[in-house]
């Protein structure tokens, strides 16, 4: 499908490669510049993790490789707001689906967790939503920061000395 910008022949064209046999996805109908940039790792379908298409290496929502620097990142977007709250680049994809999981919480997305166990271990911590915006996401982010950490010592402590 080719999608013409002018009839002139002197301007450029943007096309799309659609599959037809295949069923449509939230994904389709956004455009490939996000997508080109960063490969998407957002498996389960969706989520925060941003851009397009691109073979799914992380089974967790929200989350993307950084291949440039092999590091996992992740960030959410309140659904009442314009602007995403980045939570963090992180070594393992565990590690960011925890601190996407602190976002889904805070910004009380309608979404499932990566964890099950999530809410649990936030439900101590609560943060006022009528901070301002600016507080709101610095606050967001160093909880996800936490609980990525917090998550790496448990594995550290579960995985026997050598």
């Amino acid at each position: 499908m080719r999608l013409h910008a002018s009839s002139s022949p002197d301007r450029s064209y943007k096309s799309r490669n659609i599959d037809l046999n295949k069923e449509p996805t939230a994904w389709d109908d956004n455009t490939d510049d996000h997508a080109s940039s960063t490969s998407c790792c957002t498996g389960g379908g969706g989520g925060g993790g941003g851009g397009g298409g691109g073979d799914s290496t992380a089974p967790f929502r929200g989350v993307r490789h950084r291949p440039e620097l092999n590091k996992w990142v992740t960030e959410i977007r309140p659904t009442s707001q314009k602007r995403k709250i980045w939570l963090g680049t992180y070594e393992t994809p565990q590690e960011a689906a925890r601190a996407y999981d602190v976002g889904i919480y805070y910004t009380r997305k309608k979404i499932p967790y990566n964890f099950p166990d999530s809410p649990h271990h936030l439900q101590n911590q609560p943060i006022s939503p009528e901070l301002p915006w600016e507080t709101f996401a610095a606050l967001v982010k160093q909880r996800a920061t936490l609980a990525a950490k917090r998550h790496r010592v448990n594995l550290q402590e579960a995985t026997p000395a050598q």
